[in-house]
């Protein structure tokens, strides 16, 4: 991917300093027991993975399939694209089923420019399904949610490559949702007319991937807004 002059995203989440957060203030759930990775101790946030992380790549050896209405998958090769501007974006990454935030410095591209560059095929009130590179975890966006230009394919933390431990090489960053929509090691988006629920609600560990008013007013986040459609389908 050719190296681009790097900029601001356009909407920024605003967020306090990372040395206000207080990591004794996690508390695990019920169903803590279930993650192959739990690690409260690292730096510069936690590190947690449902599912065994995959073997480590160079963000040159990946490749994102996707697939829209047609039905026909197709690999797209992260070295072959070019022309897509880099964005740095501070902003936080907060996982409300631990109770914990930590504040974070992503660089990567914009999902909706990459959409756009793989001709990326979606309903106007669609969906998009996010899957990652450990074979099991995947979660859903909602179309607007995806085109939001906080939301990213980052490749950088905190001024350094993406670690491993934290989703590297690329992992899907959607700051005005729980944490756990941020899917790590990236190797797959799909498209859908219909949500087809992550797999967090599947398996019963949250009801909505939405934070609550007490997180949106504590860091002053204003989630997009969506359209009536898809209101109407969340709805039931």
């Amino acid at each position: 991917m050719t190296t681009m002059a790097t900029s601001v995203a356009a909407t920024p989440v605003s967020a306090p300093r990372r040395d206000s957060v207080k990591r004794p203030a996690i508390r695990p759930p019920k169903f803590a027991d279930k993650f192959a990775l739990l690690d409260f101790e690292a730096d510069p946030f936690p590190v947690i993975s449902m599912f065994a992380p995959p073997a480590p790549l160079s963000l040159d050896d990946v490749a994102i399939a996707v697939r829209g209405q047609d039905l026909r998958t197709r690999q797209i090769r992260w070295r072959d694209i070019d022309g897509l501007h880099v964005y740095e974006q501070v902003a936080p990454l907060v996982c409300q089923i631990f109770n914990w935030y930590e504040i974070a410095r992503w660089r990567g591209v914009l999902l909706c420019d990459f959409i756009e560059r793989a001709g990326l095929d979606v309903p106007p009130d669609g969906f998009l399904s996010f899957h990652s590179g450990d074979g099991e975890y995947f979660e859903t966006l909602a179309l607007h949610e995806a085109l939001d230009r906080r939301t990213m394919l980052a490749f950088g933390l905190d001024g350094e490559a993406l670690p491993h431990e934290y989703g590297g090489p690329l992992r899907l960053v959607v700051p005005f949702l729980q944490g756990y929509k941020s899917v790590k090691w990236l190797t797959r988006i799909e498209a859908f007319q219909h949500d087809p629920a992550g797999i967090k609600r599947l398996l019963g560990q949250s009801k909505t991937g939405a934070l609550g008013r007490a997180w949106l007013d504590r860091l002053g986040i204003v989630p997009p807004e969506a359209p009536a459609a898809t209101r109407a389908q969340a709805a039931g």
